[in-house]
């Protein structure tokens, strides 16, 4: 792809272009404004920024890339054929989208149109989907549903995380973005609308540990907000679990079991779940066994949810 300009805002954007950046440079990078930081309140820069400074590459930074403005300052930038958008986070007019002389391109990370939205790497963890799929699609107005250029599906492993599908959705994005033959007439078609669906994004409130689910829906929830992490109280320890699998033995809800192979169960509604990550309040994410050993975890200990909500 020559003459294109990337644009993203989040560190999903920022794993593409990291792995794409040698062997195709963009003629600049589009991303949002800085950010306040819920702590301490400083600016916090796109991750991108990173990146534009060790490369050279021209940044232009936006609250609103449909201002008139703005649409004057990228065409002052010389002559683009693509736009290639992966996680920009800004809803794009008509004028936006056709600037370039080509078309503006979309990276979605799931097999569209299923999964359109802000969280479909979530969602379709969360949902105990068994495949997935990334997505390259011409820009409309419509929120993911353009022309598709390229798609491409994958079986999902057993109780992956969003944190790794996300890692195996750049890569995937990467080796379509550099072999595809950007040069020629591509074939586009259009998506077939019947099977459309909708990733609604992610909520403060779902991200506390839920014990009326069942042991796969939980374990499919704390492994589809593993990023996040699910908030509840185990004994005296505010923690966030990260990453869970569901457990043979049948332990009495909210409860915690530690047996002999230092496995640290939860029980739930029909079931239990088996804490794989967990993340202490003010630590760093850390295996169960650590958490066991450092903290001292006991048989029988409460897992609570209400005080954190």
């Amino acid at each position: 792809m020559d003459n294109f300009v990337f644009l993203g805002n989040d560190n999903i954007s920022k794993l593409f272009l990291e792995k794409i950046i040698v062997k195709k440079k963009p003629l600049f990078i589009i991303t949002g404004e800085d950010r306040l930081a819920r702590r301490g309140r400083k600016p916090t820069e796109s991750p991108l920024i990173e990146i534009a400074k060790k490369f050279s590459i021209k940044v232009l930074k936006t609250e609103n890339p449909n201002e008139e403005e703005f649409l004057e300052n990228i065409k002052k930038n010389g002559k683009i054929d693509f736009f290639l958008v992966f996680s920009f986070g800004f809803i794009l007019k008509k004028e936006f989208l056709s600037i370039p002389q080509r078309m503006s391109v979309n990276i979605h990370p799931s097999f569209l149109p299923y999964y359109r939205g802000p969280a479909p790497i979530n969602r379709t963890i969360i949902n105990g989907e068994k495949k997935s799929g990334i997505t390259f699609f011409k820009m409309d107005e419509s929120i993911d549903g353009g022309d598709i250029i390229y798609q491409e599906s994958f079986e999902l492993s057993p109780y992956i995380d969003s944190i790794e599908l996300k890692n195996i959705m750049v890569q995937k994005a990467v080796n379509i973005f550099l072999e595809f033959n950007w040069s020629e007439n591509f074939k586009i078609y259009k998506q077939d609308e019947r099977f459309a669906t909708y990733a609604k994004k992610i909520r403060k409130k779902e991200l506390f540990l839920d014990l009326s689910l069942d042991n796969k829906r939980l374990a499919n929830k704390i492994n589809g907000l593993a990023e996040y992490g699910l908030k509840c109280r185990i004994g005296k320890y505010n923690v966030k679990i990260r990453k869970a699998i569901p457990h043979k033995n049948m332990v009495k809800n909210g409860i915690v079991e530690i047996n002999d192979l230092k496995e640290l169960i939860i029980g739930c509604e029909n079931g239990s779940i088996s804490v794989l990550k967990i993340q202490p309040e003010g630590r760093n994410i850390m295996d169960i066994k650590s958490f066991i050993n450092g903290y001292r975890v006991k048989n029988g200990e409460k897992v609570c949810v209400e005080s954190l909500e």
